[in-house]
């Protein structure tokens, strides 16, 4: 048992050395800023100066104009995510391996693309409080509309809205003459996926892709949740049908698969929730395009 013990403790040394290493030589190496020829990039960066532009002839304070823009800004948030770096990999390992709350701040702060899939939430909260910092602002019929978008990418609680419909009905119901109900007509129509279904499905790796309809990708996390799962099924099932348990000496390679298969399984569990959310994010950000795309003259 001493001898176990030894083992995990250098084990968990290895890991602490392999993250420092990596933090090291991925912060040289890797970039995270946007590059020059990012398509979404440029296409964002149009659309927000297109609304910039759309405020400037509304009638409203400069206060309600910035604080809006503000959470525009955030929406518009939008880049190809780059490469990501050895030491995020190394940082997410450690963190599904002890389980430690530091390596999973480290994993969370060498990916970017984290802030990206959480930027919908601040630009919901910004607009919901423009309403009602200034509920009869001009600029009402237009926050309604994006927060009927927007609020499709939200997994905070705390919000006002339990759908992102509901802005949409807002929209409709306050504002029936406006240029935009008709297009809130018909973003409701639009299909939508939330994170909040793809969080509760992502019990089982996997099925947040199957949601999302990203059926490879949910398929191969199923098949290596079922391995990790038989790795660590079957020590046990050894163990139970004999009398002596398992020891080190005699019996380490099936130790090894039950370890092993408990550390790809916490891997497992944890990359695909934080995949469910990206790929919620790509659904609905193509759902958006493709609308826009159908109604160009939506702002």
């Amino acid at each position: 048992m001493i001898l176990g013990l030894r083992r995990t403790v250098i084990a968990h040394r290895l890991i602490i050395i392999s993250v420092i290493f990596a933090m090291n030589y991925g912060c040289s190496t890797a970039s995270v800023l946007i590059s020059s020829e990012d398509k979404v990039f440029e296409e964002t960066q149009e659309r927000l100066a297109r609304t910039v532009n759309e405020i400037d002839n509304i009638q409203s304070s400069p206060a309600e104009k910035r604080q809006f823009i503000q959470a525009e800004s955030f929406y518009r948030y939008r880049f190809q995510p780059p490469v990501r770096s050895i030491a995020s990999y190394f940082a997410e390992a450690a963190a599904a391996v002890t389980d430690f709350p530091a390596f999973q701040a480290l994993a969370a702060s060498l990916d970017i693309g984290e802030l990206r899939l959480r930027s919908a939430d601040s630009a919901v909260q910004l607009w919901e409080t423009l309403l009602i910092k200034y509920p009869k602002s001009q600029l009402r019929p237009l926050t309604l509309y994006r927060l009927g978008w927007a609020c499709r990418n939200t997994g905070i609680e705390g919000l006002p809205r339990s759908s992102p419909n509901e802005a949409f009905d807002s929209l409709m119901s306050e504002f029936p003459n406006s240029p935009l109900t008709p297009l809130a007509e018909s973003a409701k129509r639009m299909d939508w996926k939330s994170k909040r279904v793809a969080s509760s499905r992502s019990i089982i790796p996997g099925l947040g892709q199957l949601y999302v309809g990203e059926t490879k990708n949910g398929v191969i996390r199923i098949g290596v949740a079922s391995a990790a799962a038989l790795a660590i099924i079957m020590p046990v099932y050894i163990a139970s049908h004999r009398k002596s348990p398992l020891s080190w000496n005699k019996d380490w390679g099936l130790l090894v698969s039950g370890l092993s298969g408990l550390i790809v399984l916490s891997w497992d569990f944890t990359s695909s929730y934080q995949d469910s959310m990206r790929a919620v994010i790509d659904f609905n950000e193509k759902q958006e395009s493709e609308f826009n795309k159908l109604h160009p003259d939506a702002p």
